[in-house]
């Protein structure tokens, strides 16, 4: 050992001797036998206990309990005087008794080892790890999920011993039915547009429409025209200017089929069987559409047919584009507007239009999204089929691979 650099210690809490580096007498020192925690002043050196003879380790030992010390026993004493002198003068011998001495408390090993003067060492408070310490509501959780497991369990053994018993022989009654009150679901207009229009009677019609042509094209005055033509009173003009030729100009009849396909009105979205008629002046096929008049007789709709068979409305796309609007009969059907520019794609809602019974002339009919007129086409129109109504429309001046019209208003359409 190095004078001045270790010290020979000894624990006053288990008498061990060790060397300690700590020359201060306020330092903390430790004993590596015990791990006993305290200021350098209180731990013992080897000259404080060089009087010691044996240090023995500190250890808790229930201490004896001593009985109370014997009583004692005093000699007889004689009352006659006669009788001591009987027995010569001799004295009675004392016997000599212990010493009474009383109970000492035992003194602890490690005590004699304290520093003269020195307080005892106060026993360092524990305080438990962070990592160690739980949550003060912990009990409490535990507790109340054990109150909840025992009331689940006893709700489920009393449910399975009050189950009402069943006779021999008896049916066990059944419970009684829920009836589930349903809310009417509501039905789109379009929806109960097609439950409430039946469909038409495409085999009658199409009698009806080779019966009229027929009969169109082999009459020889305009009364008799007149009379195949619904409201004919309103377009004799314009009868008479398509067919109301002779000769060598007369307009003769060569196809008339039926168009595959029904295409649904707008609005009302009434189905219409179409049929194609071709003629010598009218090479790609113009449309026909048989309406029912007050007299309970189907006819043939002259708007649709004057302007198909007369192609109106290629004319009016050689217009300029300053030309005013009009009205036509057209046939629609929703498209992905893959004929304009791609930037107008979201601003415009875009059909594809059908003018005659055939592929050609092809026109885009467009029509601004964020207006009651789009909002009302894109609500009433669905996708793969095609439909039929009568359109304002006027020439659109964009960036496309086909002509395209805005459309305006259409006619019985509650929003514009």
């Amino acid at each position: 050992m190095t004078p001045g650099t270790t010290a020979s210690l000894i624990c006053p809490a288990c008498g061990q001797a060790f060397l300690s580096m700590q020359q201060s007498m306020e330092g903390m020192v430790q004993c590596p036998h015990c791990a006993h925690n305290a200021l350098r002043g209180y731990f013992g050196t080897q000259a404080q206990v060089a009087g010691v003879a044996q240090v023995r380790r500190r250890v808790s030992q229930p201490q004896p309990v001593q009985s109370p010390p014997a009583p004692v026993q005093q000699p007889p004493q004689y009352e006659s005087h006669a009788f001591a002198q009987a027995v010569g003068g001799l004295q009675p011998r004392q016997m000599a008794m212990p010493p009474i001495t009383a109970a000492r408390p035992a003194l602890q090993p490690s005590q004699a080892l304290l520093p003269t003067g020195a307080p005892p060492p106060q026993p360092d408070e524990f305080v438990r790890p962070q990592h160690l310490r739980t949550s003060p509501w912990r009990n409490a959780f535990i507790l109340l999920g054990f109150a909840g497991v025992c009331g689940g369990a006893l709700w489920l053994w009393w449910d399975s011993v009050n189950v009402p018993a069943v006779k021999q022989g008896e049916a066990p009654t059944p419970p009684p039915e829920r009836k589930e009150v349903q809310k009417s679901p509501v039905v789109p207009q379009t929806e109960t547009a097609r439950a409430v229009i039946p469909a038409p009677d495409v085999g009658a019609m199409a009698a009806d429409a080779k019966t009229l042509v027929t009969e169109l094209f082999a009459a020889e005055t305009a009364e008799g025209r007149a009379a195949c033509i619904h409201e004919a009173d309103k377009y004799g003009a314009e009868i008479e200017g398509q067919f109301g030729a002779t000769g060598a100009q007369k307009t003769e009849l060569r196809l008339l089929s039926r168009i595959p396909g029904m295409p649904q009105t707008l609005p009302g979205r009434q189905p219409v069987p179409l049929f194609k008629l071709v003629t010598s002046t009218c090479a790609t096929g113009a449309l026909i559409r048989l309406e029912t008049g007050a007299d309970g007789r189907r006819r043939i709709s002259w708007p649709l047919l004057f302007e198909t068979h007369s192609q109106a409305q290629a004319a009016f796309m050689k217009q300029p584009a300053e030309a005013a609007a009009a009205w036509f009969h057209v046939g629609l059907r929703p498209s992905h507007g893959l004929d304009i520019a791609a930037e107008l794609r979201g601003k415009y809602l875009t059909f594809d239009v059908q003018v005659s019974a055939g592929s050609e002339p092809h026109f885009v009919a467009c029509v601004e999204r964020d207006t009651p007129l789009g909002r009302y086409l894109d609500r009433e129109t669905e996708w793969g089929k095609s439909y039929l109504a009568r359109l304002l429309v006027r020439r659109l001046d964009i960036p496309s691979a086909a002509p395209c019209l805005l459309v305006i208003d259409c006619e019985g359409s509650p929003e514009r």
